[in-house]
């Protein structure tokens, strides 16, 4: 959810280059594969939250070289939270979080390949 569906257009649909399926006044769905995202408008801007440390939902994208994914978002403006990627070795992955429009966050994930 975020106040400005324009900004959620223009970051999900330009940066991150998901496809724009539908647009209603209060929603926008990309194309995410066999899924889809939607992204409703809501009246406030998430207050500030310690990801990590603070309950939150997180979309997460698998990509398959988090490294040069997270350098393609960088030169496109997106920030990340992460410096260099994270690794959850009980789950076999290596993540990043970054900054989506609302105040949200979501993650780049990439398969650790034993």
């Amino acid at each position: 959810m975020t106040p400005d569906l324009d900004a959620a257009l223009a970051f999900y649909g330009e940066v991150l280059g998901l496809p724009l399926r539908e647009r209603a006044e209060d929603q926008l769905v990309f194309d995410v594969g066999a899924s889809s995202l939607h992204v409703f408008r809501c009246q406030k801007q998430r207050t500030e939250i310690q990801h990590g440390e603070d309950a939150a939902s997180v979309v997460t994208f698998e990509v398959q070289c988090l490294d040069a994914e997270m350098a393609r978002l960088r030169a496109r403006g997106v920030t990340f939270l992460h410096e260099s990627p994270g690794r959850n070795a009980l789950a076999g992955l290596s993540y990043a979080a970054f900054l989506a429009p609302g105040g949200n966050v979501h993650e780049l994930v990439e398969r650790v390949r034993s």
